[in-house]
């Protein structure tokens, strides 16, 4: 009898170590997927702010890209006014 309590001690004692076991491997999966998700959700949210600071970026590059297209199209149609005025009161003097 001392043998069977000895054996049914020693079946229990390896499924308390593998049920040790279990719950560790239990709870450094748990932490895994919670340091995982916490890392992936940093990541997506700092590409979201690095999109919206790049959007940013492009389109004040953009609206100065068009301020000075704009400046440079009002000089160049300046010039072409004064052009044709000069040909114009050169072809009124002459005639």
């Amino acid at each position: 009898m001392a043998e069977q309590k000895t054996a049914q001690q020693q079946v229990r004692e390896q499924f308390k170590v593998a049920e040790t076991n279990a719950q560790n491997m239990l709870n450094v999966w748990d932490e895994a997927f919670f340091a995982t998700t916490e890392w992936t959700f940093g990541m997506f949210q700092r590409g979201l702010r690095y999109n919206h600071e790049l959007g940013s970026q492009s389109e004040r590059v953009l609206n100065e890209a068009l301020e000075s297209y704009h400046s440079f199209y009002q000089d160049g149609f300046k010039s072409w006014q004064n052009y044709v005025k000069g040909i114009s009161e050169i072809g009124s003097r002459t005639l």
